[in-house]
């Protein structure tokens, strides 16, 4: 016998799918580049004149520790 209208069960969207885990090396890559940035901001700072390019070193290490943390912010 058919089922009513009123007894039949409402539509239940199926769950999104579970994303995958991050591979093993990107929490790793992005401590590394954070940390070399910040090697280039404080050499730069320590011994001047020591590394070529003047003050483009500083801007090299910044753009160097935010690519470490577009990294990390993949990682899950």
């Amino acid at each position: 016998m058919p089922k009513s209208k009123s007894k039949r069960s409402s539509y239940l969207p199926p769950k999104p799918p579970k994303p995958k885990p991050s591979p093993r090396w990107v929490p790793w890559l992005g401590l590394a580049l954070i940390l070399l940035g910040l090697a280039l901001v404080l050499l730069n700072y320590i011994l001047p004149g020591m590394l070529p390019g003047g003050n483009y070193v500083l801007i090299v290490g910044f753009v160097i520790m935010a690519a470490g943390l577009i990294v990390l912010s993949r990682w899950r």
